[in-house]
């Protein structure tokens, strides 16, 4: 890259920034707090009985968190991702010529990948920013398909995901049958084989309570036994550098995000003739899909699904919904919120990378042995508390940095990372 060349690379500035882009991203990385809070403060955040629930109010609540928040965000962030692929290559494509174009943008994912890695084993080991680096290096060969071409890749890809699941729910429906088959039989008659099936099945689908008095081990006693934790648990090191159940979902959200804007719609929302009745098409089919699937996850998780039907429908649960809340609040900022003055979400979104690793700092410190310890002390009623109040201060903090530098910490240093490395002789 030549010096003249180099100079002529900026910052994007405010004036080309896409509003509501910034908007979307700023209620993504907010949002994304509901779910990843249970990461640092449960040993099993996933569970629908284990952690995390001392009375009804805390079951209701973990419905309503994962039926309006889980994968949601994370689909969000990744439908933007792709956005912003098509617009970094359309810029940075006006300013250098050739190959120049094609080395920046696999710098810039370079050094995503590296900060990933770090805050993975440094902070948090639940960090994506790794795997969405591997995510934009496949990207490329599409970036001069034709959005015709893009919506057929889109839908070949979802294919193997809805086999997957036609597939586990078959092997589901063969494991009932032969629990069915085995339990009629006479317990005289049944084979050491026969009753570990049953006991295997009935440990997996018998409704449970949570055993309050279990005690917890505090994970990360010291920072570096947690270093090291993080070491001998995580696998970046080992060669696997994405996650492998999330890559072909990541792909199809990130492609989805190319497709429609170039459809313009960030820009001008009416660019789509009935835009409004599509988004909210998609987001009351998004919310039907979800609230199925995360009411028999939060209460009925005691009953096999095995509905093939229900399988297939769950496939892409959080990624409806996570489309349809861009589409209608990308909608509802252009028509009512662009000319507001306040842009508290805007400006989270404009510092989305530092607030993402800001929020696990917190977490850590709240949580973790090395900090204040309350792993595993709070329900998930009060775990809304916490997201609240780590909310305002990543807003108070945010609004004091921006009114004195242009760009956040993390997104300043990723810039510097990518241009610096280039021989600019």
């Amino acid at each position: 890259m030549t010096e003249e060349n180099f100079k002529n690379i900026k910052p994007t500035t405010a004036t080309e920034r896409i509003p509501s882009l910034d908007f979307l991203r700023g209620i993504a990385i907010l949002g994304i707090l509901f779910i990843n809070i249970e990461s640092f403060v449960y040993p099993n955040p996933w569970s629908s009985w284990h952690y995390g629930y001392e009375s009804a109010i805390d079951h209701h609540s973990r419905f309503w968190v994962y039926f309006l928040t889980q994968g949601k965000f994370y689909t969000m962030f990744a439908l933007l991702f792709g956005v912003g692929f098509v617009i970094f290559m359309e810029r940075i494509q006006q300013k250098v010529t050739g190959l120049v174009a094609l080395d920046i943008y696999t710098r810039k994912l370079l050094w995503l990948f590296v900060i990933g890695v770090i805050h993975a084993y440094f902070i948090w080991d639940g960090d994506i920013l790794y795997h969405y680096a591997i995510c934009g290096l496949f990207l490329l060969p599409f970036r001069s398909m034709k959005s015709e071409n893009l919506v057929l890749i889109v839908l070949f890809l979802a294919s193997f995901l809805f086999i997957k699941s036609y597939e586990s729910v078959s092997k589901r429906q063969e494991s009932h049958s032969n629990y069915t088959e085995v339990l009629n039989k006479e317990e005289a008659k049944r084979t050491d084989k026969d009753n570990k099936l049953i006991t295997s099945w009935e440990n997996r689908y018998t409704k449970k309570s949570p055993n309050l008095s279990e005690e917890v081990e505090v994970p990360k006693p010291t920072y570096w036994q947690g270093v090291i934790n993080s070491y001998e648990n995580h696998k970046v090191h080992k060669g696997e550098f994405y996650y492998q159940s999330l890559i072909l979902s990541t792909l199809i959200v990130m492609i989805i995000g190319m497709i429609l804007f170039r459809a313009g719609i960030f820009s001008d929302y009416k660019s789509w003739k009935y835009y409004w009745y599509i988004s909210v098409l998609v987001l009351i089919i998004g919310l039907v899909i979800n609230y199925l699937r995360y009411y028999q996850w939060t209460y009925e998780d005691h009953i096999p699904n095995i509905s093939t039907c229900n399988a297939l429908l769950f496939t892409f649960p959080k990624e409806i919904l996570g489309v349809g809340y861009i589409l209608v609040l990308n909608g509802i900022y252009q028509k009512y919120l662009r000319n507001v003055k306040f842009k508290t979400l805007s400006k989270i979104g404009r510092t989305a990378l530092s607030n993402y690793i800001f929020q696990s700092i917190i977490l850590g410190v709240l949580f973790y042995g090395y900090g204040f310890g309350m792993y595993n002390s709070f329900s998930r009623f009060e775990l809304l508390g916490f997201v609240i109040a780590i909310w305002a201060i990543q807003i108070i903090c945010t609004h004091i940095w921006l009114r004195n530098f242009k760009q956040g910490p993390l997104e300043f240093l990723w810039r510097k990372l990518t241009y610096n490395s280039f021989n600019k002789s």
